[in-house]
């Protein structure tokens, strides 16, 4: 008796201290590939074979750098555990490191290629981190090593002793010879400290530690680096482009200035001095070119995965899906051809996969579908995602027990999977088609057992092969027997346990009454609406504000970095569309104002990244609408007055595309000066309407972070469903920069 009373105090300690942790299971799906709660409850042995594949194919492209483009889908339901692969891929520490662009939007009206490139830049200069390095500085520390050495061992024995003068009257004794061995050995340490392979040799800012422990000054490596290039460079487009590269990366380590790379690779790589000026396209590839030659030299695969493809592609719901779809899918099939040395993967849901592929074009079709070579593994057209085993899962529900029990004082003496048992774990494994199925189910039980809570509802026929225990969760609920003339074929009874405020009896109550027949498929049905009516109620605003500060302040950290602003225009200039695409599908006002029409992207001129801005046309009341252009005025340096040129140009277009132009401006640059305050003055006099708008970083956040904010919504949303009214969200979090980008409020 007194054992039965210790047991049942210990069980109730442990429900208490659940209570306390909270849910384990409330984070039960990756919203994006950058998502804390996969490594958070990474299990290495889910999907371990796939990943090992997919890190094999990308490894070929390390080995053999000019290997052909190639795309690898994998395909799996939704919830089948994609972004967390991909995830595991990106920041996991298993094989080598890859530079691997994860696109958070897919800009339609953008040119393919020209859309790819800005991903890859917007990767390369921005905050984020991938197995815990940013890829500037990774591949800056690759690529500065690797010149340094070769700049150094290019040196002669005269230039060797040049780099470390004898200090006070050494040089005295160095004019009769003395003392030169010294810093001849230095040099040679560096060289071969730099050349040999360790394991923080790619750790930021080794290249300069080495240079400071060698005695050589990091602005004097940078100048030797700097003529080291001048002298082994070509002279035609790609060598040019090559060379200022280069140069950027070597400033950005030796001398931690970022600004002139990023200048260059948002600016000044359409302004060099061409014999014949290419066209924006050919700027763009041979831009491409330069950034990929630069990759593989280093022998560092370049990825890009497009993730929760269904969400990317069908962002805005109104557009016409199969149009979007192939505009999307052959300019993969172009980027093939035109660049050698990429991975694409492609990880989407199987359905939409199998609805579109089939209607595109055949050549498309065949080059999506061409097989991969995988060393160990033979070939594969594409990778599947089923539902892990029985094993599989236990270790999954394991590694979220686990740290929540940890701090309990006799968690050791605990059954295994408490508060479950293995049947019940077992059952959810057996009764749900994927692994975020099982999650959330796994969810909804546990505060049924630990809070009192509703829970889903599990229904299985008695007598059934997969029958292992007592039908339903062993909780307090109510049964409804189906009468035995209602039964599937070798099922001799079944019993449905109501668990959510009696929608499944009463569901089941009227079929009875109308003499419909009941069956365990439309028992899974009936279970499959009410959780998705509960998947639509936890869409309340406390949840559509904690989702919008989590994708913001990733987006914050990614625009922090200096020049990360220039590498991400395009994806706020998407993010602006976006926002404004939902003003006008939701009918946000701004004062008087209401939008009539939007295109996201418009792109005019040879620029590649100033001939852009969004037109939005804004109407008050019954007037006629005002044709408004909005751009990204960004640009620094050299780059700051033809930026603003590019954009004034745009008042110049036959017929008139703009009645009014609006220029979003960082902050803390606002001012005008030389070619750029002359153009302005010029547009002025002419008596055309522009303004220019501070920019915050926190509003370029907020664009940053609207796509992807869309996209986690619509992977929450049951198919068809559109998405929930956020004009109260978009009003509190963007209502100065919708005033920004609008007419004057006052103006009616």
């Amino acid at each position: 008796m007194s054992q039965l009373l210790m047991n049942e105090t210990s069980n109730q300690n442990a429900i208490d201290w659940l209570k306390r942790h909270g849910n384990p299971f409330r984070n039960y799906f990756a919203r994006n590939p950058d998502d804390e709660v996969c490594s958070i409850y990474h299990v290495p042995e889910l999907y371990a074979r796939e990943r090992e594949q997919l890190l094999r194919v990308v490894d070929q492209y390390r080995y053999t750098p000019s290997t052909h483009s190639e795309v690898v889908p994998i395909l799996g339901n939704k919830g089948a555990g994609k972004t967390h692969l991909l995830h595991s891929i990106k920041h996991g520490m298993e094989g080598n490191w890859q530079l691997l662009v994860t696109p958070g939007s897919y800009q339609r009206d953008t040119d393919f290629l020209e859309y790819l490139l800005f991903q890859l830049l917007d990767t390369l200069l921005g905050g984020g981190k991938q197995r815990n390095s940013r890829p500037l500085e990774y591949v800056g520390e690759q690529l500065i090593r690797m010149l340094l050495s070769r700049t150094l061992s290019d040196l002669s024995s005269e230039e060797r002793l040049d780099l470390f003068p004898p200090p006070g009257m050494g040089w005295i004794a160095r004019t009769f010879g003395l003392g030169s061995t010294q810093a001849l050995e230095r040099t040679q340490w560096l060289i071969d400290a730099l050349s040999r392979p360790s394991q923080d040799a790619k750790s930021p800012g080794m290249v300069r530690k080495l240079c400071d422990e060698a005695g050589l000054p990091c602005n004097r490596a940078f100048e030797l680096v700097c003529d080291y290039v001048d002298r082994t460079s070509g002279h035609d487009a790609a060598a040019m482009m090559h060379h200022a590269i280069l140069q950027g990366f070597a400033r950005s380590v030796l001398l931690q200035d970022e600004t002139e790379l990023a200048s260059f690779l948002t600016y000044g790589f359409a302004e060099l001095d061409f014999k014949m000026h290419p066209g924006r396209q050919d700027l763009v590839l041979a831009l491409f070119k330069a950034m990929m030659g630069v990759m593989q030299e280093l022998r560092i695969p370049v990825v890009i995965a497009f993730d929760q493809l269904e969400d990317l592609l069908l962002a805005r719901r109104n557009d016409d899906a199969h149009k979007t779809a192939e505009t999307f899918f052959a300019g993969i099939v172009k980027a093939m051809h035109q660049l050698d040395g990429i991975s694409f993967l492609i990880f989407a849901e199987r359905g939409l996969w199998n609805r579109f592929i089939p209607s595109l074009d055949g050549y498309i079709q065949d080059r999506l579908n061409n097989p991969v070579h995988v060393p160990g593994y033979g070939t594969i057209k594409c990778m599947k995602l089923d539902a892990p085993p029985f094993e599989l899962v236990r270790k999954v529900v394991m590694a979220r027990l686990e740290p929540a029990l940890r701090g309990f004082s006799n968690h050791r003496g605990l059954p295994e999977y408490y508060p479950f048992t293995q049947e019940q774990v077992d059952r959810i494994a057996r009764t749900e088609p994927t692994l975020r199925d099982m999650l959330q189910q796994f969810r909804h039980f546990f505060d049924k057992i630990v809070y009192g809570a509703e829970s889903e509802t599990i229904a299985e026929p008695i007598g059934s092969s997969n029958q292992a225990s007592p039908v339903g969760y062993h909780v307090d609920s109510a049964e409804l027997e189906i009468p035995k003339d209602q039964l599937p074929d070798g099922v001799k009874s079944m019993v449905i346990v109501d668990a959510t405020q009696n929608a499944v009896t009463d569901a089941v109550e009227k079929r009875i009454k109308l003499e419909t027949p009941v069956n365990l498929n439309e028992g899974n049905e009936i279970k499959a609406e009410i959780r998705d009516e509960k998947r639509i109620k936890e869409l309340q605003p406390e949840a559509l504000a904690q989702l919008w500060e989590k994708e913001f302040s990733l987006a914050k950290d990614q625009l922090m970095p200096e020049g990360a602003l220039a590498g991400a225009t395009k994806d706020l200039q998407a993010g602006l569309g976006s926002l404004l695409h939902l003003c006008h599908d939701q009918g946000i006002k701004v004062g008087p104002w209401r939008l009539q029409h939007v295109v996201s992207e418009w792109t005019f001129g040879d620029h590649p990244t100033y001939g852009a801005m969004t037109l939005a046309h804004w109407v008050c009341r019954d007037g006629q609408p005002w044709k408004v252009g909005i751009g990204l005025f960004l640009a620094n340096g050299l780059g700051k007055s033809r930026d603003l040129t590019v954009k004034l140009s745009a008042w110049d277009l036959e017929p008139a595309v703009i009645d009014h132009l609006i220029l979003l401006r960082p902050e803390g640059d606002m001012m005008l000066s030389g070619k750029g305050k002359q153009a302005w003055q010029e547009m002025e006099k002419k008596g055309r309407h522009s303004r220019i708008e501070p920019l915050t970083l926190e509003a370029c956040a907020s664009l940053y972070a609207f796509p992807r904010i869309l996209a986690s919504l619509s992977e929450e949303l049951v198919e068809g469903q559109p998405l929930p009214n956020l004009a109260n969200l978009v009003q509190e979090k963007c209502e100065k920069l919708l005033e920004q980008i609008c007419m004057p409020v006052q103006g009616e």
